[in-house]
């Protein structure tokens, strides 16, 4: 996909925008009343600082122009007041067009949203212009300046998100009439919160929410599929369907046809404000370039997850910043499937998602090594948790109440959740941020992320010494150490001549003294591969790019014949294996009872692209059989 070309600046690029303008204002504050009010005796709140963001249609403008778009005119309506100058000031330092706007002085208000946050955490909004009523006069000098210039747009979007907004069904009638004579010659986008009937011969742009609400109420009966929705709205409009799915990506039908488009993992904090706003405008710059719809909603989706990961704003990705994300991006894999274990289906006990296509014994695989095949670290988890609590609460844990105490472990679990398989030290930098932003540590006593995994180290290989010295001991063998099957899997892969790669986010020294003290080490023949403490150095990718550099490689081991297969309990090598299109097997390792599924790991697996689920390693001769490999 050609996504550079799609994003580069073009001199005869031009779109509309009409719709709801809104003026988006931030307030930052501290959690401490500054003084008490001497005329109410209500306690006052300092604001740090204010941010001014333009929202709904006045959002997907800036956003075209920060995509390349070299003309970008705003239609819509203001109040005569300083919101609306405010809103004419931002369009201007975006280099956004005003003539399309109409300022109403009677029975409207600029839509105005009072965002206040109070240490990070938003309180309730204050709205302005809920009770607006457009005016035929301003409704008629809008479409007439619309009308004036039509024939300088390539393409018009259409924003509706305002119940008190701008399309009275005066305005849907006036709008409808431009839409019937310009059809033909003019790239028409609607993203509507109701209005999709009656914007009907448009592209449609529409969450999974909202499509199903109005195949519903015309009496759609098959809610479950997401893909019979997005054809049932195509056909019912006559026009492609573009159906947002938030985390889970978008679908595209154009017909027949639904095409997938994944979500994005993301691991560090998101704020979703203006995602939707941020995917229009992509898909709309990328189409006046040449996309297809596709490939526009692809794109667009890349700029939707980029402004998702700025915080408190309304988030305008730049081509730079979605081209950055397109080069490397973490995808989540049938989502569908991962949250419905009743669609799953199976040969004996292997979970098939995708059966991959190999023949004879891969040249090489790689294993994930805890919770794949050892279990010392079983645990960790907990061990990582504590130091994490009390990291964050510092020396107030015994002071908190339990529902603070709770959102505190809440955020915890989720980081841990959200960066099983990672590197320690990327895991620190999450604690450290954590710390920061609560508040109960202050900024001078807060450590590096190299610091705060000494402190995790030391926690961790206490708790890991205590079963390593009964292994040396004697009183533990390696069986009960390791997942079943998984020691003599190795075996049997070794002598049939396939190399092995160990892969981990633990330091490479412990993974080495680990794989050692259980007697496994010589199987990879010095092919051990951890942390060396370089964020920017995963071990787990570094071992799939060595493997494909040592083959040489590009696209993928499978394509070219020489075959690769990945092990691994976590998404992340699920993740990595997916984007070179080699194979891989999740498992649903139970590390407690060292057989067995845990199924708590079967979601984030299949999010990460495995193609096969096992339990453990003691069905190996059907894993064998369904791999293609006697």
């Amino acid at each position: 996909m050609k996504i550079d070309q799609y994003l580069a600046e073009k001199e005869d690029t031009s779109i509309a925008v009409i719709g709801d303008i809104c003026l988006d204002l931030y307030y930052f504050t501290g959690s401490e009343p500054a003084e008490i009010s001497v005329e109410t005796g209500l306690p006052t709140y300092s604001v740090s600082r204010t941010k001014q963001e333009l929202g709904a249609a006045g959002n997907v403008a800036v956003n075209c122009r920060r995509l390349n778009i070299k003309a970008v005119d705003m239609y819509g309506i203001i109040g005569d007041d300083p919101y609306g100058r405010i809103i004419l000031d931002l369009l201007n330092e975006e280099g956004v067009s005003s003539r399309g706007i109409v300022k109403q002085k009677e029975n409207w208000q600029t839509h105005v949203y009072h965002k206040v946050y109070q240490r990070n955490k938003e309180l309730p909004r204050y709205d302005i212009g809920n009770m607006n009523i457009p005016s035929e006069i301003s409704i008629d000098e809008l479409i007439g300046t619309l009308e004036k210039n039509l024939s300088s747009y390539q393409c018009i979007i259409i924003n509706e998100q305002v119940l008190s907004g701008l399309h009275s069904p005066y305005m849907q009638k006036r709008l409808n009439e431009v839409i019937m004579r310009s059809e033909d010659k003019i790239i028409w986008f609607s993203d509507c919160r109701k209005l999709h009937d009656i914007y009907s011969r448009t592209i449609h742009k529409l969450n999974e929410s909202e499509g199903l609400s109005i195949a519903l109420s015309h009496g759609y009966a098959n809610a479950g599929d997401v893909d019979s929705l997005a054809l049932w709205l195509s056909k019912h409009w006559k026009r492609p369907v573009i159906l947002t799915r938030g985390e889970n990506g978008a679908l595209v039908c154009d017909g027949d046809t639904v095409r997938t488009v994944n979500g994005i993992h993301f691991i560090s904090d998101i704020d979703i404000v203006g995602a939707g706003d941020a995917f229009l405008a992509a898909m709309a710059a990328a189409s006046l370039r040449g996309a297809s719809l596709y490939e526009g909603a692809y794109i667009g989706n890349l700029s939707a997850a980029v402004s998702c990961t700025k915080l408190y704003e309304t988030g305008h990705p730049s081509c730079d910043e979605v081209l950055s994300l397109s080069y490397d991006p973490d995808f989540r894999y049938s989502p569908v499937l991962a949250k419905d274990i009743r669609k799953a289906r199976y040969e004996n006990d292997i979970e098939i998602i995708d059966i991959p296509r190999m023949t004879g014994y891969p040249a090489m695989a790689i294993f994930d090594h805890d919770g794949t095949i050892s279990t010392l670290r079983q645990g960790w988890e907990e061990v990582m948790r504590t130091v994490m609590v009390q990291c964050i609460t510092g020396g107030v844990y015994d002071q908190l109440d339990m529902k603070m105490l709770s959102r505190i472990y809440d955020e915890v679990d989720s980081v841990i959740e959200k960066t099983t398989g990672i590197q320690t030290i990327v895991q620190m930098q999450y604690l450290r941020n954590l710390v920061a932003k609560s508040g109960y540590v202050k900024d001078k006593d807060i450590l590096t992320p190299q610091q705060y995994k000494t402190i995790y180290n030391e926690a961790l290989l206490s708790h890991i010494e205590k079963k390593s010295s009964l292994v040396r001991k004697g009183l533990l063998s390696v069986e009960d150490v390791t997942m079943k099957g998984a020691v003599s899997f190795l075996r049997h892969l070794y002598e049939k001549g396939t190399k092995l790669y160990l892969a981990s986010g633990t330091d490479q020294e412990d993974v080495i003294a680990e794989a050692r003290l259980l007697g496994y080490d010589t199987l990879f023949e010095g092919r051990i591969k951890g942390s060396v403490g370089n964020v920017a150095s995963d071990p787990k990718k570094e071992v799939i790019d060595q493997i494909l550099t040592e083959s040489g490689l590009i696209e993928g081991a499978t394509e070219k014949g020489v075959s690769c297969i990945v092990f691994g309990d976590g998404p992340v090598e699920m993740r990595e294996a997916r984007k070179h299109h080699i194979p891989a097997v999740g498992v649903l390792s139970d590390e407690k009872q060292r057989y067995g599924k845990n199924l708590d790991k079967r979601e984030r697996l299949i999010l990460g692209g495995a193609n096969l689920l096992i339990s453990d390693f003691s069905d190996a001769d059907n894993l064998i059989r369904i791999c293609g490999w006697q």
